[in-house]
């Protein structure tokens, strides 16, 4: 029986992040590899984006070593506070240094909102009002409307949150001219969350990680995505093809 796989997702996550690797791993496809590396991002100000760009290049380069078949690049919120054409400009320069296709969690995002055609969205943030707001313009930018938009005004995102409160933030800022939610926020529950609030509000829900694992299995094992079952925790987002 063949343990070892023989395709791989390589990730850069946030030094601190605790959930994507462990979500990744129990609703990713037997046969998804995935590999991690790890760097500081430090939005808000800790440190510059030329900074940022630099570690993110090294952490691609170390992928490389490990002979990954496509890059994960996290950090929505770095990401979405580059704007589409400085995040464009990173991810080319990751596959300049490496030759290895990358993506990012918030072109993951955006995929996904268009594959599930959600036009009108309300966007729930673990944050407050100034980082929220850039991702909205992000949003926006691309062709994604957001009708509300709510954080719960953290300092930082917590993986510590029940995954009930984002269901409950949900119920409680569900708009009728809404067609579905982005769950943004890489280190939280919110993953645990979007079986809940689709069965309850019977609208999409998308969140940065089942996203980005969507996308990722996709780039790597082929839209037919190699479940032999989805994982319904995952939402209607992994019936795409």
């Amino acid at each position: 029986m063949a343990i070892l796989p023989t395709r791989g997702l390589g990730l850069i996550l946030s030094a601190g992040n605790r959930t994507v690797e462990p979500y990744f791993k129990t609703f990713g496809p037997a046969n998804l590899g995935v590999f991690t590396t790890r760097m500081r991002m430090g939005s808000g100000g800790g440190r510059t984006m030329d900074e940022i760009a630099n570690d993110a290049i090294e952490a691609g380069r170390l992928l490389s070593d490990a002979k990954v078949d496509v890059i994960y690049l996290q950090g929505t919120g770095i990401m979405m506070e580059r704007g589409s054409e400085g995040e464009a400009e990173l991810i080319a320069l990751i596959c300049k240094a490496t030759g290895i296709p990358t993506f990012t969690a918030t072109q993951a995002a955006v995929e996904a909102l268009r594959a599930l055609s959600l036009e009108r969205i309300v966007l729930i943030h673990p944050l407050g009002d100034e980082p929220m707001a850039r991702e909205q313009a992000y949003l926006e930018s691309l062709g994604i409307p957001v009708v509300h938009a709510v954080g719960r005004g953290g300092r930082e995102q917590s993986a510590a949150i029940p995954p009930q409160a984002w269901i409950d933030l949900a119920k409680a800022n569900d708009r009728d001219d809404s067609s579905g939610f982005f769950l943004s926020g890489s280190n939280t529950t919110m993953t645990e969350a979007v079986e809940q609030i689709e069965r309850d509000l019977g609208k999409p829900v998308v969140t940065s990680v089942q996203a980005s694992l969507w996308a990722g299995v996709r780039r790597v094992l082929g839209v037919n995505n190699a479940y032999e079952t989805a994982p319904s925790a995952l939402g209607s987002l992994l019936s795409q093809s």
